[in-house]
């Protein structure tokens, strides 16, 4: 038997891409390799602090066996293209005719918080139950980056009467955002109860084995029973550095550096129809949303370097923002909407090169 199509990396990119290939008839052998098997990542920093929650699986272990998916728990350590081979940890060497890395992307840590046992990123159903153990009513948790996973860890935990500090180094919140929806989102949180220290880089973290107390550049000092990193993460490539990769080898989801659950998605039914020599699907603007304040926030196109317009709702809270760059709607922002305005901002959107780009 053939080995088939390997794909590395147990994620949202390739169980797309599993899925998609069994709707299209494909039936030659698949092999998943990866720490898990595929589960959602966007709950862990919501429904997964909330509450011990069942793990979001994308689909139930049997799925894999009436589908004729082999699972192979493992991570990737080496990738010889030339024999065709990937070494995972522990020795097995697994063949393959095509290969898809969608190994994701891994958190970046700062060497100012390194060998504390308790800082911590958020990135598997581990650090969520982590996490979760330390969210206790009277506890005060610091998180060091105002990003969208860092604002929703600090929203999920406010809501379980948690103190929350966010030390972001940027001038302001999610500068891509633009100024004007940065302001009204860093209010929000501020009433929300969350402490913003903004344009405030961590100069260093104090405490013997444990962190006791951050230090800004600008002199602050916070008491902390907890850290969460949340600076960004990067594409998880070093297992396969230097490897010449040839046609037989595809990449999909954050390894790509893509960085949002839609993208991810396109992408691994996207390697599922070029393996098939089927066209690519049509082209969608890039979108991403995220749950905060008890509302959600849904974009859709690329709202970077873009004009916006701002308007908020008569309670202060939802809002939309209409992004145009040239004159034209490059993107569109909307919090606690509902799904058919999103759908009237999809419409609204200009399809131009560079939006199809950005979904490609």
């Amino acid at each position: 038997m053939t080995p088939g199509l390997l794909i590395v990396g147990g994620g949202l990119a390739a169980q797309r891409c599993c899925e998609t290939l069994r709707a299209l008839g494909h039936d030659d052998p698949i092999t998943v390799a990866g720490p898990e098997r595929p589960y959602d990542r966007p709950p862990l920093s919501k429904e997964q602090l909330a509450r011990e929650a069942p793990a979001p699986w994308l689909r139930p272990r049997e799925w894999y066996a009436e589908h004729g998916v082999a699972m192979r728990a493992g991570v990737a350590e080496r990738l010889d293209a030339g024999r065709r081979t990937v070494a995972l940890a522990g020795g097995e060497r697994l063949r393959y005719d095509d290969l898809l890395i969608a190994t994701g992307s891994e958190p970046v840590r700062l060497p100012a918080l390194a060998g504390f046992e308790n800082v911590q990123a958020l990135r598997t159903l581990d650090d969520a139950a982590r996490l979760r153990a330390a969210l206790h009513a009277g506890a005060a948790v610091s998180v060091v980056g105002g990003g969208l996973i860092g604002l929703e860890v600090a929203s999920s935990a406010r809501r379980l009467g948690v103190a929350v500090t966010v030390i972001e180094a940027a001038p302001r919140l999610l500068p891509r955002l633009g100024a004007e929806v940065g302001a009204h989102l860093t209010a929000l949180h501020r009433a929300d109860g969350t402490v913003l220290h903004v344009g405030a880089p961590l100069l260093e973290a104090r405490g013997a084995g444990r962190v006791e107390e951050l230090v800004l550049a600008d002199g602050t000092r916070i008491a902390t029973d907890h850290v969460v990193e949340a600076v960004g993460v990067r594409p998880a490539t070093a297992w396969f550095a230097g490897a010449q990769l040839d046609a037989h080898v595809f990449t999909a989801g954050d390894v790509t550096g893509s960085g949002h659950w839609d993208a991810a998605a396109r992408q691994g039914a996207g390697v599922a129809r070029e393996l098939l020599g089927l066209p690519p699907a049509p082209a969608a603007p890039a979108s991403f949303w995220s749950d905060q304040l008890g509302m959600r926030l849904q974009c859709v196109g690329d709202p970077a370097g873009a004009r916006a317009e701002l308007s908020v709702d008569a309670d202060g809270r939802g809002f939309e923002a209409v992004y145009r760059r040239e004159g034209r709607v490059s993107a569109v922002l909307l919090a606690g909407r509902s799904a058919a305005d999103l759908r009237a901002a999809r419409r609204r959107l200009a399809p131009t090169p560079e939006l199809e780009r950005s979904a490609a």
